[in-house]
């Protein structure tokens, strides 16, 4: 139990973008909603939206042939 109120407080923290930006580059499907959820938050969409583009981008495109 005390280790899913860790995980839950090391997850939620209140920067939407930051974590936006570590699942974009991570190539993780959008989760900001799951979060706020299970940590009973309001997310900041916008700003996670904006961090998820940001990390996307850094990750490195795979060319199709």
């Amino acid at each position: 139990m005390v280790l899913a109120v860790c995980g839950c407080a090391a997850d939620c923290g209140s920067d939407w973008y930051e974590l936006g930006a570590s699942h974009g580059r991570l190539g993780a499907a959008p989760q900001a909603e799951a979060y706020a959820a299970r940590c009973n938050v309001k997310p900041d969409l916008a700003r996670y939206q904006e961090g998820y583009r940001a990390g996307d981008a850094m990750r490195p495109k795979t060319p199709y042939f």
